[in-house]
Formats: structure tokens, sequence, C-alpha cells
């Protein structure tokens, strides 16, 4: 399909159909699933497979979420809860309208120039921001004097290496050393400083 609102319109009525029929909800990957296979296909096997593609499929799927999300309430059928964990309808209750004004990304994905503008720089500039975020680095880090082969080591790499093979390494370390899964704060703020000297001498 086109990348335009009117080409993907007919996505609204077959996420009511198939988030109406899981009750317990939906991870965004286990909806990716179900758009990509029949009888619904209407996102091809390359639609994650690069972070541009990846970024626009995100987009456009949560762009029609949050339009369905709109029809849910105007017609009192509940509330779609939108998160990319977990996506699932809940019963409509009064009020509901209410909780539109909390979620700070739905003005963001109902802006549709926020697709076309976004380009793979951008888009790797907003993944570089997650996961910087997901380190829990501080804003302010200190001069960064780090040997390139502690560097190296800390991201168990070897020379020669591609810039991608650095990103996916950087970001496979953070999530095994994260203090959520065991790990330590000082050991991300390390493997941070470690993929920016390795990032600078790319």
């Amino acid at each position: 399909m086109s990348h335009t609102p009117s080409g993907w319109a007919p996505l609204q009525p077959i996420l009511q159909e198939i988030l109406l029929s899981h009750n317990k909800g939906l991870s965004e990957y286990e909806l990716f699933n179900q758009l990509k296979s029949p009888p619904y296909a209407l996102f091809t096997s390359g639609a994650l497979s690069d972070p541009l593609s990846l970024f626009q499929s995100h987009f456009i799927l949560f762009n029609a979420l949050y339009q369905l999300q709109d029809t849910w309430l105007r017609k009192k059928i509940g509330l779609l809860q939108i998160h990319c964990s977990c996506i699932r309808h809940t019963p409509w209750q009064a009020g509901q309208n209410g909780l539109l004004t909390q979620d700070k990304l739905r003005a963001y994905y109902l802006d549709w120039t926020n697709l076309s503008d976004t380009d793979l720089l951008q888009v790797e500039a907003l993944l570089d921001s997650f996961w910087l975020a997901f380190s829990g680095v501080p804003n302010q880090v200190k001069e960064n004097n780090m040997p390139l082969q502690k560097a190296l080591d800390l991201l168990n790499l070897t020379n020669p290496y591609t810039t991608q093979q650095l990103k996916l390494q950087y970001r496979r370390m953070l999530h095994q050393y994260h203090p959520d899964k065991g790990g330590d704060n000082d050991h991300t703020i390390q493997l941070h400083n470690a993929y920016q000297q390795l990032k600078a001498n790319g």
C-alpha cells in the first residue's frame, strides 16, 4: 500500500477485528505477525527488516491504532490501550475521553507528516536517543578518553567491524547488563562510553 492515510484506511477495521478477538491484548510484534500473514497480508515480510522500514511500519500501525481509539470512544465501544508491549481493548466506561489528554504520543502519531518527513538519518538519531535513555546514562557525561582496545573488549568486538555490527552489539550488551536484568549502572555507562568511542573512530 502507499504511504498515505487513504492508502491505509482498510487497516482500522482489520485491527478492530483482531483486537476484539484477543481479550488479553497483543504486543506490537504479535500484531505485526498477524497483519503480515493471511488472510490480511497487509505488511510485507521485509516491513521490519531495516531501521527506516521498521519506523515506517510502526508509525503506520500506531497511526491506525490512535484513529481506532478515537472511533471506539466516539461510539462508546471501549478504550483502546496502546503500548508496544500490550495493545488491548477494555470495556467502555463513562469519562474515558479524558484519558486521551494523558497520552503525549497521540498527537505525534496522528500527524502523518511525521512519517513523510522522517528519513533514515533521523530514524537512526531516534534509535540512538532511545538506546541512550535505555542505558540510564546521565545527560551530562564526562569527557570520554577510553582507550580503543578497552572499548573493543567491553563490547566483545574485534577489528574489523561494520557500523551496523557495532550498533547491534552495543544494544545486545545493554540488554544483557541493564540494571533491571541484574547489571549495574556503572557498567552500562562504560558500555555507552565504549560505543561512543568506537563510533567516533569508525
